[in-house]
């Protein structure tokens, strides 16, 4: 992939690995940018908004609390089981949720990623 002298980009057959990571640097904001339209119409068409985001975790540890903590009196050490339980929570429900969200968003823009120059 080079710059020819007028500006215009060419794309290069089997040179696009070796740029990858700086591609995704230089294009940081088209990321950004697709992740939060996704995330403001995701959540625009709930009624409570971008409140589920904070709920839906907060209610999940708190089910987690009272079935592990106190029904099934599962130890945690010295630490309270509420924060044990939402450390291990908030990473899985990233991951959990992130990587089908990822999948859903570019599969739903693929007019717009296949009309441009898209690092990857």
């Amino acid at each position: 992939m080079t710059y020819n002298r007028a500006n215009v980009l060419v794309i290069e057959a089997g040179k696009a690995d070796l740029h990858y990571f700086r591609d995704i640097w230089l294009y940081r904001e088209l990321f950004a940018f697709l992740a939060w339209r996704d995330v403001l119409v995701h959540y625009k068409q709930t009624v409570i908004g971008l409140g589920w985001a904070v709920l839906r975790p907060l209610l999940t540890m708190i089910v987690f609390t009272v079935v592990f903590g106190k029904l099934a009196n599962l130890p945690s050490g010295d630490v309270p089981y509420s924060a044990l339980v939402f450390s291990g929570l908030l990473p899985w429900l990233l991951f959990a949720n992130g990587l089908p969200a990822a999948g859903e968003s570019l599969i739903g823009n693929r007019n717009l990623v296949s009309k441009i120059y898209f690092p990857g």
